[in-house]
């Protein structure tokens, strides 16, 4: 059999059983990487030391990541459907080690220049609302007004708005614990609500009409337009890091998050923000004193 002729078989029978967003992403890697280097070949001619070359060829550690883990889903896939009595290629390849990329959180003042500077925006609404709660990008994108409470300020968050194909979908969140209900800060309710009883009625229900990647990429050209360093993915980072500076407990902004351990916001929040470090000496250093 050959690999091109696998991949058929595996998208086939997956499309009723995965997310449209993850079919895309394994489909864009299919054709990129896998194809292109296996697509002709018989899926048993694979050899274990050719699969680590071509691993080994990426330039870039996270591609190699990325076209390997699809490599590997379609390849164990047809040896349990087909029963193929052939040794796994697939174990033991090593993957390039990714370099350590620290996120930058902006400060609360140039947060604060931010939410001041883009009053009027039309996506200005989707902004607010992943300042204050920490979204992601795909959760932010799909809230509606429907999701906002605006009197007690909690806000619904159980879905996520995806660009695939050109056209903009509506999935389940990520994860069961992504799921979650927030409640906005008194000054994101506030402006929220001004920015409903000025929507257009009869208008869609969504906070913003603009796609995800319209969304992000206008306001990323509005930080640069303005000299400040900041995108969408950085202002989850932002509030998880002025969260943690503020004394609010690590399995709080966990949750706020929707992460699935709190081991994942240690290591990509807690662990890069001195100024927990500073509050915490701080607190020791002031028991010392008193003793």
């Amino acid at each position: 059999m050959l690999f091109s002729e696998a991949v058929s078989e595996y998208l086939s029978a997956k499309r009723k059983r995965l997310r449209e967003t993850t079919i895309a992403g394994y489909e864009s890697a299919l054709r990129c990487h896998v194809l292109p280097a296996f697509g002709d070949r018989e899926v048993e001619s694979i050899g274990h030391d050719e699969l680590q070359e071509w691993v080994d060829s990426f330039e870039l550690p996270g591609a190699a990541e990325k076209a390997y883990k699809t490599l590997r889903q379609v390849y164990r896939w047809t040896l349990r459907r087909h029963q193929m009595r052939v040794w796994d290629v697939t174990q033991g390849i090593e993957l390039p080690a990714k370099p350590r990329r620290e996120v930058r959180a902006a400060t609360a003042s140039q947060l604060r220049r931010v939410l001041l500077g883009i009053h009027g925006q039309p996506w200005e609404a989707v902004v607010v609302c992943q300042s204050a709660l920490g979204l992601r990008r795909s959760e932010a994108c799909a809230l509606t007004w429907g999701d906002l409470n605006l009197a007690t300020g909690e806000t619904r968050v159980d879905k996520g708005a995806h660009r695939v194909h050109g056209r903009t979908i509506v999935t389940p969140t990520k994860t069961p614990k992504s799921t979650r209900t927030l409640v906005l800060p008194r000054w994101a309710v506030a402006r929220l609500r001004e920015l409903k009883r000025a929507a257009r009625p009869g208008r869609s229900d969504a906070l913003c009409a603009l796609p995800p990647d319209a969304v992000s990429r206008r306001f990323s050209r509005w930080c640069r337009s303005h000299g400040i360093d900041l995108t969408m993915m950085r202002l989850r980072h932002t509030f998880a890091t002025l969260s943690l500076a503020a004394g609010v407990p690590i399995e709080v902004v966990a949750m706020e998050l929707g992460h699935s351990t709190v081991d994942m916001c240690y290591s990509r929040y807690l662990a890069t923000s001195t100024e927990v470090f500073r509050r915490a000496q701080r607190v020791f250093g002031d028991a010392v004193l008193r003793a």
